[in-house]
């Protein structure tokens, strides 16, 4: 049985708003085992970003409030002082591949240097082991030694994410956040990445959050995956659960919106759009949207209800609610 590496209890996060507080993400609980992938997924704006960067500490200047539990190997990093959390936990313990490579990379510092910077920053490495590392990394992730010296503007957009990916992966972490990873590039090139994030999970036992808006890219990587609503986790489950046995009315239409190779199905698009987080609706986040709808869900929101092995769902759909 692989350990828990990384526990989430409660955790919100609030940001000041001129229209009021904006709870971006609202009492999310998961755990994360050694080597497993968890994939977050949702629509643009349900909060995915929020919680891959309150979980780093990353947070904005309106930040309101962050609360709840973050445990990493049983400790709760989120109580950690700042000056020890970035010495101890950031980049050394967990790291993060940002949306959007071009922007992750200084266009005027040559790649060797973007990638060694968190061994001299955060492990107090010397500048040429430093150099040495960031090259054998480089040549890890399939980038040749002879684009090191080069600036991010001469690479492709496929060479970029595996520096970003480098820089991620250059401190030895035990977990890495991948947000929308693949996003931004050709269909080959995604296909490449995904191929490459599996075999460094394999060869280096990582452990991977991966968000993404693609579910169709969920089942390359996921072991479990949570659907996020409105700053929500409203289902949680093993990957083949998700795509066979979705629980949450959110989860079915998300899932009747995407085509599928080996069936063909009338696509249904999601009718609406997302609540504002400033102001959401009474019951349920999602019944304004949602063709399951009862009247239980615009008056009383529904707990997590459990749905079968480590599978739960925040939803009456299936549940007695007499």
């Amino acid at each position: 049985m692989a350990d828990v590496v990384l526990k989430l209890d409660n955790f919100s996060v609030s940001y000041k708003t001129q229209k009021g507080s904006l709870e971006a993400v609202r009492n999310v609980s998961f755990e994360l085992k050694e080597g497993e992938t968890l994939a977050i997924v949702g629509e643009s704006g349900c909060g995915k970003s929020s919680l891959a960067r309150g979980i780093l500490r990353l947070f904005p200047r309106n930040l309101e409030k962050a609360s709840g539990k973050i445990y990493l190997d049983g400790e709760d990093i989120l109580s950690l002082k700042e000056d020890i959390f970035r010495k101890n936990v950031l980049w050394s313990k967990i790291s993060m591949v940002f949306q959007g490579a071009m922007n992750s990379l200084n266009p005027v510092l040559k790649v060797i240097y973007q990638v060694a910077e968190p061994l001299i920053v955060h492990m107090g490495m010397d500048k040429n082991s430093a150099f040495n590392r960031a090259k054998e990394m480089l040549s890890f992730v399939g980038i040749s030694e002879s684009f090191a010296e080069r600036y991010p503007f001469e690479l492709s957009g496929g060479m970029k994410q595996r520096v970003v990916i480098a820089m991620a992966l250059v401190t030895h972490p035990k977990i890495v956040i991948l947000d929308e990873p693949t996003s931004a590039l050709d269909v080959i090139t995604q296909a490449n990445i995904l191929n490459l994030l599996k075999i460094l999970k394999k060869e280096l036992n990582l452990t991977y959050i991966f968000i993404t808006h693609d579910i169709a890219t969920t089942s390359e990587l996921a072991d479990k995956v949570a659907v996020m609503y409105a700053g929500e986790i409203v289902e949680l489950s093993p990957s083949e659960n998700f795509y066979n046995l979705p629980a949450h009315g959110y989860t079915m239409m998300l899932l009747n919106s995407v085509p599928t190779l080996k069936t063909i199905k009338k696509l249904k698009s999601i009718p609406g759009s997302p609540p504002s987080l400033i102001s959401p609706p009474k019951g349920c986040r999602f019944h304004p949207r949602c063709q399951y709808v009862m009247d239980i869900c615009r008056e009383k929101e529904p707990p997590m209800f459990k749905k079968g092995e480590e599978h739960y769902a925040k939803c009456y759909i299936g549940e007695s609610h007499e």
